[in-house]
């Protein structure tokens, strides 16, 4: 009996101490609650039969009553107390969320009340209202922005698809709240997404904040100990976590043929003379509809896999299987080991891939493979030798013996390696060999010093210029092979037929004001008085696109290989170090604006307005006409001279003398241009920034040698010229969209769509946009604030809104020298006042628009690497001729888990992550400026600035 006595004794004692902590309790010991005992083997515990159940309560009772004192934290409870608690607290934890979930919900999801057998029940047993296809259409990415109910990756959370349940609820917290299959809740920045999948849900709230219910809360801390958040069982168990278990397990299925269907399109889609980009969403098409069997068919299979490629390249694009989509995505992940993929190119406004970087077999994937076998082989001699040589100072031998150590180096400092642990593991083990780099950590940096170290004229040379998803000749001998031929391009003069007559715009001045060093000159304004209060404005664009045979005759699509690389191009690439144009030079210089005297062609855009009550221009937009033109008088004028201009006659107009013309042009340009702005910000919601937005930009001069590299910083400061280009410009853009749209013209768009924000969040974000309209100053400050609220923008060939422009369709036309969508939209042009077929079709520009999407993600992307490598390399040199230097930073993200990130106000490319001391009581919110920083490592090649406080 003694025995017995003792073993409920410590039984009981361990029941006790899991009764208060619900989470503890194991499934047996809630059986051993319902049958009165409280452990889980009952054959060796169970009592004598001559001992009633009331008895053995009973001497439970009196023995612990008696030796309560040995453990003063143990509360004794009969067991129907024990349930009691137990379901009061599983109630108040899981049962009351569910009840109010349904309460709050406009639209149940499951039906007209709760159910607590809902809990644990199988979703395919319930009548969900959101059973819709797992398919979504490539345009709904363009056409919303992240919501709750999409599907996302997220960096660091990369194999598991998540749902987003709710979206940013300030600009001191701009995260989104995410969940995991298994319920788990994740905080995290739009930023961090990796690819996303549109899922529409029912309107019916999901993330709750845990109510006060006397326990220990279960729920996820977001900002403070005191608030939890909880994403309610029935909701998790019947709509969030199905549909991404249902995608994610399709996926994973399907992976093992993804993988090799990915490699059988590999082998045509490569170019054996350099990296190109194929449309992600046309690579999906193409897994989904190629048959393997059809594919490997020996003598057919070529024939069969190239016919399906051109296909899914040239056919309208249609719904596109979720599952697939994941799947193509973490294969490609998967075979960028291998070097058959490089880089997947995301948009940050759609937040999914767009494009991905096709590497060339030969060059890469097969020339690696033999690479990493011919080093590690005989235990790595070969890397042994290479840094013997180093370590001995024979530099010119160990670059000559051993060229492929020297190209894997460049290739890594460049950033071209993805995925692939073995390569890292090799240039790993090369640095530790080499006596004076074995302390350092293995980054892209100091990967760059050992190669300045073998060949000092690398020292001249930007890494970040040889990344191949980048493309320049530096690195692709298909980019070398494309500006070979644009070198020896010269444009052919076409005569234009009767019917194309332009208009002579004679001797009316035409300003084209630009910087004095500009490398091309695309666009100028002049401005007619029609009487005293009515003016017509013209915005005269260069014309190009009269300089290529697909703007003269009715044929279907792009002939010209000049205007194929244009596309492929898609942009003029500008870096800190590097221009790069879209067109050849022979056909900019042909079509530049700016010759004084000669006569240029244009495609002008006109629109009369008037002068009404309170200085405002009125525009009237049934006036606006396109026309082909020609202008030929181009006083010489620059930004600089636009405002010596408009401050003399300032002057003039004070003293009541005369103005000049060009002071009486400008002057009312510059008026016109205020006015159209004011009524942008004050009747479309337009968001201005002014001076405080752009500063600390990074601007390179020659050194003492000549080589452009030395760094300093410039604000972009806003100015009356300035003002008067942008609004011209923004107007002609405008004007163009509408008319584009009037017309049923397929061209290319440039849109904004705005954050799904909550309550809290769009106030605020409104209020900022209400200090706009006052004609208040944004600081620093407001800028930093609300673009934690900010989206981006992309193109498109439906008419979306633009809404920072503040217009209801924006058509950019005004760059066709170095923007290939102006250029698309300029041949439409042509085509229609030529009464002829139009050049492209919605299908067409539909094609058009994701490889131009992917180059303008790519070279985004370039640049600002480019502008925080110099900015990273001024501060590196800083920090070390002052060791103490100090830096004032602005918050500009939530603190997690004792980091914040920050930027540096002085050097906008700057963006530093910031450890905070463990023992504050609070930490800094965005928008906040913590002084006394400083650097404590620096990676300028991958963008990596670490600070601390002082």
């Amino acid at each position: 009996m003694s025995q017995i006595f003792t073993r409920r004794f410590h039984v009981s004692q361990r029941c006790f101490r899991q009764a208060k902590n619900p989470r503890r309790v194991s499934r047996s010991s809630r059986k051993g609650f319902e049958s009165g005992f409280s452990i889980s083997n009952r054959s060796t515990l169970d009592p004598p039969a001559t001992l009633s159940q009331e008895d053995i309560n009973k001497i439970n009772y009196m023995f612990l009553s008696r030796t309560k004192d040995l453990e003063p934290g143990v509360e004794v409870k009969d067991l129907n107390r024990i349930k009691q608690e137990f379901y009061s607290r599983y109630g108040a934890r899981y049962l009351n969320p569910c009840n109010s979930w349904f309460q709050k919900s406009e639209q149940h999801t499951l039906g007209k009340g709760f159910s607590r057998s809902w809990i644990n029940a199988d979703p395919q047993s319930l009548v969900l209202k959101n059973k819709g296809p797992l398919k979504f259409e490539a345009r709904e990415l363009m056409s919303r922005p992240l919501q709750t109910g999409d599907l996302v990756l997220l960096k660091h959370q990369s194999l598991q698809l998540c749902m987003c349940v709710d979206i940013p609820s300030s600009t001191r917290d701009p995260r989104y709240t995410f969940t995991t299959v298994d319920g788990t809740i994740i905080f995290s920045t739009r930023n961090m997404v990796l690819l996303r999948i549109p899922y529409n849900l029912p309107k019916v709230p999901l993330l709750m904040k845990e109510m006060k219910h006397g326990f220990e809360p279960i729920g996820c801390v977001k900002n403070t100990t005191t608030e939890t958040f909880i994403l309610p069982i029935v909701p998790r168990q019947q709509i969030t976590s199905p549909i991404s278990h249902r995608i994610s397990k399709r996926a994973w299925e399907e992976m093992p043929f993804t993988l090799k269907k990915l490699e059988l399109l590999h082998r045509h889609l490569q170019d054996a003379r350099g990296p190109w980009q194929v449309s992600f969403i046309s690579l999906v098409n193409m897994v989904e509809r190629l048959d393997i069997r059809l594919a490997s068919t020996s003598g057919t299979g070529a024939a069969y896999t190239k016919d399906l490629i051109r296909t899914c390249t040239f056919e309208p694009l249609t719904n596109l299987d979720s599952a697939v989509y994941l799947s193509v995505y973490c294969s490609i992940a998967n075979q960028q080991q291998s070097h058959l993929w490089g880089d997947i190119h995301s948009s940050r406004a759609l937040l999914s891939p767009v494009s991905v970087t096709v590497m060339p077999l030969k060059s890469q994937h097969l020339y690696y493979r033999s690479v990493l076998q011919k080093l590690k082989a005989h235990n790595y001699d070969a890397v042994s030798n290479f840094t013997q040589l180093v370590n001995t100072g024979k530099y010119n031998k160990a670059i000559t013996e051993f060229p492929e150590v020297v190209k894997l180096l460049q290739d890594y400092a460049a950033g071209n390696f993805y995925n692939d642990a073995t390569a890292i593991s090799v240039i790993s083990k090369i640095f530790r060999k080499i006596e004076c780099f074995q302390e350092e950590d293995i980054t892209r940096d100091i990967c760059h010093q050992l190669l300045i170290k073998l060949d000092p004229s690398q020292v001249t040379r930007n890494p970040l210029h040889y990344n191949l998803d980048l493309g320049l000749p530096a690195s692709s001998l298909r980019s070398t092979s494309e500006q070979n031929t644009y070198d020896l391009a010269h444009p052919v003069a076409y005569e234009e037929k009767a019917r194309d007559l332009r208009h002579d715009f004679g001797e009316m001045k035409v300003y084209c004001i630009d910087s004095d060093t500009a490398h091309e000159i695309d666009d100028g304004v002049s401005i007619e008085f029609q009487n005293d209060l009515s003016r017509t404005v013209h915005i005269h664009i260069a014309d190009p696109a009269s300089l290529f045979r697909e703007c003269q005759e009715g044929n279907h699509g792009i002939e010209s290989e000049i205007l194929q690389i244009a596309l492929n191009k898609s942009f003029t690439t500008y870096l800190p170090d590097l221009v790069s144009p879209m067109l050849p030079q022979s056909y900019s210089k042909a079509a530049d604006l700016g010759k004084q005297g000669q006569k240029a062609k244009t495609i002008t855009f006109s629109v009369d307005g008037s002068w009404v009550k309170n200085r405002q221009f009125q525009l009237k937009p049934e006036s606006f006409r396109i026309r082909l033109g020609l202008v030929s008088n181009f006083p010489q004028v620059s930004y600089n001279t636009v405002d010596s201009i408009l401050e003399q006659a300032s002057k003039v107009q004070k003293g009541n003398a005369s103005l000049t013309d060009n002071q009486r042009n400008l002057k009312e340009l510059y008026e016109i241009s205020q006015s159209l702005r004011a009524h942008r910000i004050e009747t479309q919601q337009a968001v201005v920034f002014g001076s405080e937005f752009n500063k600390g930009l990074v601007e390179l001069s020659p050194d003492e040698s000549g080589i452009l590299q030395k760094v300093s910083f410039k604000d972009q400061v806003e100015t009356p010229s300035s003002v008067l280009v942008s609004e011209m410009m923004i107007l002609a853009n405008t004007l163009s969209g509408k008319f584009f749209q009037n017309n049923n013209l397929p061209g290319v768009f440039r849109c904004y769509q705005p954050l799904v924000l909550g309550s809290q969040a769009q106030n605020e974000y409104e209020s900022l946009k209400t200090k706009i309209k006052k004609g208040e100053l944004l600081t620093f400050k407001d800028i930093c604030m609300i673009s934690t609220l900010l989206n981006s923008s992309f193109y498109s060939s439906d008419a979306h809104r633009h809404e920072m422009i503040g217009a209801p369709q924006y058509l950019t036309v005004t760059s066709p020298l170095r923007r290939f969508p102006d250029m698309i939209n300029h041949l439409q042009i042509h085509r229609l006042l030529k009464g002829l077929t139009l050049c492209f079709s919605k299908n067409d520009v539909d094609r058009f628009t994701w490889c131009i999407q992917s180059r303008d993600s790519i070279l985004k992307n370039a640049s600002r690497c480019s502008n925080t490598y110099w900015t990273l390399q001024y501060l590196k040199k800083l920090v070390e001729n002052d060791k103490n230097k100090k830096f004032s930073v602005m918050i500009n993200s939530v603190p997690k888990i004792g980091f914040v990130n920050c930027i540096l106000p002085d050097y906008s490319s700057a963006r530093a992550t910031l450890k905070l001391k463990p023992n504050e009581v609070s930490n800094p919110v965005i928008g906040d400026v913590v002084e006394n920083c400083r650097i404590t490592k620096i990676d300028a090649l991958e963008g990596l600035l670490e600070m601390e406080l002082s």
